[in-house]
């Protein structure tokens, strides 16, 4: 493990992953995450999709987008066939082909750094304006004007009248909306109002993500506490990855919210040169995008202000917080996850044995827990 790290941080100061992707294949330059993660969002075969990702050689655009685009498109072919033919059986393989769509091209936009992706990105958008009214038709997208900022999500609510406990969901780097609402489906009888929203930053937003992206999640939540569907004494906030960094800091910042869910946040640990060993290029790059960075020092020093320890956020965590990950972190580490629990006085701690970051090979029982621990304590 060791020696792999040290060959992907030399190839990434020496600029050769694309040159060694040519030969390893780009399986091989991912989070170790990447193959669950996806897996997890289309209802894919994990097996499946990593012989997938063992047959691409290339990080280029063309040749990472014409990859996944490819298979996309050929369900997508077969959801519009599928669901234009009638029928219970056919219309619901029709939308499993649509929500396998949604995923392949959701990784082809991965990770958002460049033209081509950008163009993927949209395309996931286009169909789920199809795909969400056939699984949820209480499920609707809204954009927020916030900060100079259109923020574009989903909403629902419970479909009886009156006020309901509020969570905003956001996720991290380089997710989207749709990775984040399909697997959310299961949870739609509960008695919560949701808003999914990307993170700041991120695909479509304007500025780079900095503390003052801090703005854009009081003005989420501000916007969700005039709700007339919305009772605003029991708000809560989940995140994972990056997004429960902004989940945790909400809980800091934000007296509106009752509790909050944060899965493998990086907080200050993961902002370190100690943990820099064996990041891929692929994620250095989206990095230095979200954040505006023109160089590896520029990016460190921005992440640097990120830190709750310079912050001072960690005391400032009143409510509940639930703090979520794999034991074995190989993407950011488990410090941060743990320092968090030891340090806000309400924080519970749950860590997956041998699971990665974000404890995706724990991915539906850590959302089960999510779920009961927001009906615990907003009263749901």
């Amino acid at each position: 493990m060791v020696l792999k790290d040290l060959f992907t941080t030399v190839c990434l100061v020496s600029g050769r992953t694309e040159k060694a992707a040519n030969r390893l294949g780009v399986r091989f330059f991912l989070p170790q995450l990447f193959k669950l993660r996806y897996a997890n969002m289309g209802g894919l075969d994990p097996e499946v999709f990593a012989r997938q990702l063992d047959g691409l050689k290339s990080f280029r655009e063309e040749a990472w987008c014409g990859y996944w685009n490819g298979i996309a498109a050929g369900y997508e072919e077969k959801a519009e066939e599928l669901l234009g033919s009638g029928g219970e059986e056919r219309r619901q393989e029709g939308i499993d082909a649509l929500i396998k769509a949604v995923t392949y091209y959701t990784v082809s936009a991965f990770p958002g750094d460049t033209p081509l992706r950008m163009e993927a990105y949209h395309k996931p958008r286009e169909l789920s304006e199809r795909l969400v009214p056939l699984l949820d038709d209480r499920m609707e997208k809204v954009t927020l004007e916030i900060a100079g900022e259109e923020v574009t999500g989903y909403e629902r609510f419970p479909g009886e009248d009156g006020r309901y406990p509020m969570v905003i969901i956001t996720n991290g780097l380089e997710g989207t909306v749709q990775e984040i609402s399909l697997p959310l489906l299961k949870y739609r009888d509960a008695q919560i109002g949701v808003f999914l929203m990307e993170m700041p930053g991120t695909y479509s937003y304007r500025q780079p993500m900095s503390s003052r992206s801090e703005e854009i999640y009081h003005g989420v939540i501000e916007h969700y506490a005039s709700h007339p569907r919305v009772d605003a004494e029991r708000m809560a906030m989940v995140g994972t990855s990056f997004g429960g960094y902004w989940s945790a800091r909400m809980a800091a910042v934000s007296p509106r919210l009752r509790c909050a869910v944060a899965c493998g946040a990086p907080l200050h640990h993961a902002f370190g040169p100690g943990n820099a060993l064996g990041t891929p290029e692929i994620i250095v790059s989206v990095l230095k995008k979200v954040t505006g960075a023109r160089s590896l020092s520029e990016m460190a020093s921005r992440l640097e202000e990120l830190s709750f320890e310079k912050n001072d956020l960690y005391r400032r965590i009143r409510i509940p917080i639930l703090v979520i990950n794999g034991e074995n972190d190989t993407l950011l580490g488990t410090r941060d996850s743990i320092e968090l629990c030891a340090r806000a006085p309400r924080a519970f701690l749950k860590l997956y044995e041998n699971d990665d970051h974000c404890a995706m090979g724990h991915y539906r029982e850590w959302l089960d827990l999510t779920f009961e621990w927001l009906q615990l304590y907003l009263g749901a």
